[in-house]
């Protein structure tokens, strides 16, 4: 099924300065923590997405999504570290939630940088014409 609902729980960024000669961006992800709640058919996934600007600034964005299947098996695995359990999503889980968080933070990343004036996180697609010969 997917990924059914998410919410964003924290925005923290912040602007260096603003000379933006060669800006190189740097978009990265990771899934905080997968907890099963006592309902059958849901995970839910803590993540952090970060645009780091390099020199001239960062975003963090930090929010909890669920995930919802007809039947979780084969979605995850269940991994000990130390006297630790932890949860770990598998095969089209891992799919879906990595490219809804790494869509969704750079969706929001872009919202916030054009707050803050900074270039968007991405490349921006442009048209380039060029002459026709005849």
């Amino acid at each position: 099924m997917g990924i059914t609902n998410y919410r964003v729980d924290k925005i923290d960024a912040s602007v260096g300065t603003r000379k933006f000669e060669g800006v190189d961006v740097k978009n990265t992800f990771v899934m905080k923590d997968v907890v099963k709640p006592k309902m059958d058919k849901i995970l839910e996934v803590s993540w952090e997405f970060t645009s780091d600007y390099k020199k001239f600034g960062k975003i963090s964005i930090a929010g909890t999504l669920i995930y919802y299947a007809d039947s979780l098996e084969g979605k995850f695995e269940e991994k000990t570290e130390g006297k630790e359990k932890k949860i770990v999503l598998k095969g089209d889980a891992l799919r879906e939630v990595s490219n809804f968080v790494l869509r969704r933070g750079i969706i929001e990343a872009i919202l916030v940088a054009r707050t803050l004036q900074l270039p968007a996180p991405i490349q921006m697609p442009s048209v380039k014409v060029s002459e026709v010969s005849k």
